[in-house]
């Protein structure tokens, strides 16, 4: 697959004879990448397409991933992180037994209701997925991965109460970033609501992070569940 130009931010993104890549040179397939998304919704039984074709054809929409929705893909290389994990938060892996409170604090730091608290504390031990929770600072905090091959994708960052710039937040991303790129990842993907009122603090800490804006992802994405 040869390389060629990244497309300019918000422009359609047409898969024929081209590889998308990151600034640092990492070539990706948007097509992956959302079927990671929706392998990871239909995780948390969110209402997504039911089905998909093995080859990711129009319902992906490939011809430019129209129609779009309000989510902006964010995507980052597998360099280490070149930002300070804050000394003073502590976080901490979730295993499979002792998922209560990650379902709990992941809820409330996407705002969604209760009821949705099971669903997340099924994650921790499940096939693909690493949790976390902090309990430092403000509020609590609560981050999951999920990955597959080379991809993983930041599917929940749930540290809106506990503030977007926050080091609860920073403490998160530094720890996410370290273990993707230990366990083999080349690209890690996050994904912001446009239409959200803190999406400029959001978009702030992820810039930070070392991403960088990409193409907004399909219409079907904002049927999921929230990522942040």
């Amino acid at each position: 697959m040869r390389r060629a130009g990244r497309p300019a931010p918000g422009l359609p993104i047409s898969c024929a004879g081209m590889a998308p890549i990151t600034k640092g040179g990492v070539e990706f397939n948007p097509a992956a990448v959302e079927r990671l998304e929706w392998k990871a919704q239909r995780d948390l039984g969110a209402p997504v397409p039911a089905s998909i074709s093995p080859g990711g054809g129009a319902e992906w929409g490939l011809g430019g991933f129209e129609p779009a929705g309000h989510w902006r893909r964010y995507l980052r290389d597998g360099h280490p992180p070149r930002f300070r994990a804050p000394e003073e938060i502590a976080v901490t892996e979730v295993v499979a037994g002792d998922s209560e409170s990650f379902g709990a604090t992941a809820a409330f730091g996407l705002h969604l209701p209760a009821r949705t608290e099971a669903a997340l504390a099924s994650l921790p031990g499940r096939a693909g997925w690493r949790c976390y929770v902090t309990h430092a600072g403000r509020a609590p905090a609560a981050a999951a991965t999920f990955a597959t091959g080379p991809i993983t994708l930041l599917a929940i960052d749930a540290t809106a109460a506990a503030g977007r710039r926050g080091p609860a937040r920073a403490a998160l991303l530094h720890r996410v970033i370290g273990d993707s790129i230990e366990a083999g990842g080349h690209l890690l993907a996050a994904r912001i609501d446009e239409r959200a009122e803190d999406v400029g603090e959001a978009v702030a800490g992820l810039l930070l992070a070392g991403f960088e804006q990409s193409y907004r992802c399909p219409l079907w994405v904002d049927a999921g569940l929230p990522a942040s």
